[in-house]
């Protein structure tokens, strides 16, 4: 019998992006075997030995992201790491833990820059939207909500603040339409939504503008309107 110890193949360092994919600038560098031999053998406090396992743990919970197409990669000099499947990709950080990106979510949060752009690392997975085709994911920075009708739109600050006080979609405001914007001239933020709009600005404080149809009586429950009134008595007082 043949007792040698057969080498464990190497693990191959090509990244297989998908179509359309942008990607930090910064250098990432695929996690070979050896790597991750040398952290076992010589370094308990890598943060490859938990990151790996995280992120195969929750590719685990969703089998249907399919087969690996590509090696645990370390993003840039942080201990930030992912590992893309056929049908998503899956985060680490010690900060944020593992998480999985995917769809219509994952190309909007692509398209503004990934983890680099000012949404930073997924903290959530995508989550269903009750009774509409759609689902949301939630980031260090902002949240992506998607539905078959609006598509994709950015909710961040202090907009997303307002609105995630008032009920977030379960709100008389509704889901989101369109990405936050900004208005340089009056230095103002606003978010359009189903129902409704935000606005606010380190000077004006915050203004919610809800429908006829959404706020008629019946509709605006006691929770939102006493979250409305505490918003205008003192949630960002005017100066």
């Amino acid at each position: 019998m043949d007792q040698r110890m057969t080498r464990p193949r190497r693990l191959s360092p090509t990244h297989h992006a998908r179509p359309g994919d942008r990607r930090s600038t910064r250098r990432e560098r695929p996690v070979s075997w050896s790597d991750f031999r040398t952290a076992v053998s010589f370094d308990p406090s890598n943060r490859l030995l938990v990151a790996v396992p995280a992120i195969s743990e929750k590719r685990a919970e969703h089998a249907w992201l399919g087969d690996a197409v590509a090696p645990h990669t370390r993003v840039g000099d942080a201990d930030v790491y992912r590992r893309e499947y056929e049908r998503g990709a899956v985060y680490w950080s010690d900060g944020t833990g593992a998480h999985e990106v995917h769809g219509e979510i994952a190309a909007r949060w692509l398209a503004l820059g990934g983890e680099s752009s000012f949404l930073g690392l997924p903290t959530t997975d995508e989550q269903p939207l009750i009774g509409v085709d759609g689902g949301y994911a939630h980031f260090e920075g902002g949240s992506v909500y998607w539905t078959a009708r609006h598509g994709a739109a950015v909710v961040h600050g202090m907009v997303r603040d307002i609105w995630s006080l008032l009920g977030w979609e379960r709100s008389a405001l509704g889901l989101p339409v369109a990405d936050v914007g900004f208005d340089p001239d009056r230095h103002e933020f606003s978010g359009c939504f189903e129902h409704g709009t935000i606005t606010w600005s380190p000077a004006g404080g915050p203004d919610i503008a809800i429908t006829a149809s959404a706020a008629s009586p019946g509709e605006l429950g006691a929770d939102e309107r006493d979250a409305l009134g505490r918003l205008a008595a003192d949630f960002a007082p005017r100066p």
